[in-house]
């Protein structure tokens, strides 16, 4: 789910993982007890249209699979295994890569403290409990992406985790043409269609997390999250930011409290009202009324964030800056 939304094979798990974890190559490859680990691909693995197997490395196009009718499904057993033993070495023909269907599917099956009816282990003379199986499952990370155009004109695109208009892929509203599946926290960015530019200037129309499966159509030579909708917020949704932080476990230290975060969340809703008049009176500046509005309300939101981490008896911590 990290930068550059890749899935390593066997060439690399090891030296990906030891990155991720900060710790000696040697550390991963082998178990405490100084056996070998192996990482098992199941044959039957297809993410996108590149064939079977691993490495996968995300592009704007996305993992699209078709079955034999031509429709459009989720990757195919996106499953890894990462197996070792605490006592006798594992059988001499495990070894990491793309296993048979007979030695992935029995192990992927077998329950724990047992050992697996796989012919790899057949003969085998470790006992039950000195074999230890990680099964990997990467399907829930893979998020469905669909993208249309309705009562528009030529060529809205998108592009992932780049913004790039030059590189990005057009969205023509065929239904054969939606991206497909991503991995969760990739970043999706809509443009819109190079004769319709943004009323400042450009093409970028939002950028969106995917998080969840999602949708969003150029209707009318804007993009929505739905047929006749309102145009979509650069960034997160605000409505879901919002939620979840009105959620979070207070600090009942701040300066109001458990009241806190409600005070936040209000102090952003009078900064916005007060920008809108701003802008509407064409964005004046020195004694206008609405410039000296706005920049009161944005020195009282910026007070109410700080609130947050000001304890109620006055206590602030000192600023200092970024190391």
């Amino acid at each position: 789910m990290r930068y550059p939304h890749y899935i390593p094979s066997e060439a690399d798990w090891a030296s990906t993982v030891a990155i991720e974890l900060g710790t000696d190559i040697t550390s991963v490859t082998n178990s405490p007890r100084r056996q070998p680990r192996v990482f098992l691909i199941d044959p039957a693995l297809q993410i996108g249209l590149n064939g079977r197997g691993l490495p996968y490395s995300q592009t704007s196009a996305g993992s699209v699979v078709t079955n034999g009718s031509g429709a459009v499904i989720p990757p195919v057993s996106p499953r890894v295994m990462i197996l070792s033993s605490i006592g006798r070495a594992l059988p001499a023909g495990l070894v990491s890569g793309v296993a048979s269907d007979a030695n992935f599917t029995n192990i992927w099956n077998s329950a724990d403290g047992t050992v697996p009816p796989a012919p790899v282990f057949s003969g085998w003379a470790g006992g039950v409990d000195d074999l230890k199986v990680q099964r990997i499952d990467l399907s829930p990370l893979f998020v469905e992406l669909q993208l249309t155009r309705n009562v528009s004109s030529c060529c809205p695109s998108y592009s992932i985790d780049l913004d790039s208009l030059n590189s990005s892929i057009s969205v023509s509203g065929s239904i054969s043409d939606w991206p497909g599946y991503f991995i969760q926290n990739s970043i999706l960015y809509l443009y819109n269609d190079p004769a319709h530019p943004l009323p400042g200037g450009g093409y970028l129309d939002s950028q969106q997390i995917l998080i969840r499966n999602n949708s969003f159509i150029y209707d009318q030579n804007v993009w929505r999250g739905s047929i006749g909708g309102e145009g979509l917020l650069a960034g997160l949704d605000i409505a879901s930011v919002v939620d979840r932080y009105m959620a979070a476990y207070p600090n009942v230290n701040a300066q109001y409290r458990t009241n806190q975060q409600a005070v936040v969340v209000q102090s952003m809703i009078n900064f916005m009202d007060r920008y809108n008049d701003w802008a509407a009176a064409g964005f004046p500046t020195n004694s206008a009324p609405t410039y000296a509005a706005v920049t009161n309300a944005q020195v009282a939101m910026g007070n109410a964030a700080r609130g947050q981490y000001i304890q109620a008896g006055g206590y602030a911590p000192n600023a200092v800056n970024c190391q």
